[in-house]
């Protein structure tokens, strides 16, 4: 159960930063709003896959 929580968290992390990017697509500056966005995509993508 403390697994599957683990992944749901690393997931719910991972969307808000696509949510960003998408969001930050529509922007006036949507550089800015990308490279944002990478900050939490890598954390979810390293907290779901790292080493545990």
């Amino acid at each position: 159960m403390d697994k599957a929580a683990a992944y749901a968290i690393s997931a719910l992390i991972a969307g808000f930063g696509v949510w960003v990017l998408i969001a930050g697509l529509n922007s006036s500056a949507p550089a800015l709003w990308i490279c944002v966005a990478l900050i939490p995509i890598a954390i979810g993508v390293w907290s779901a896959f790292g080493d545990t």
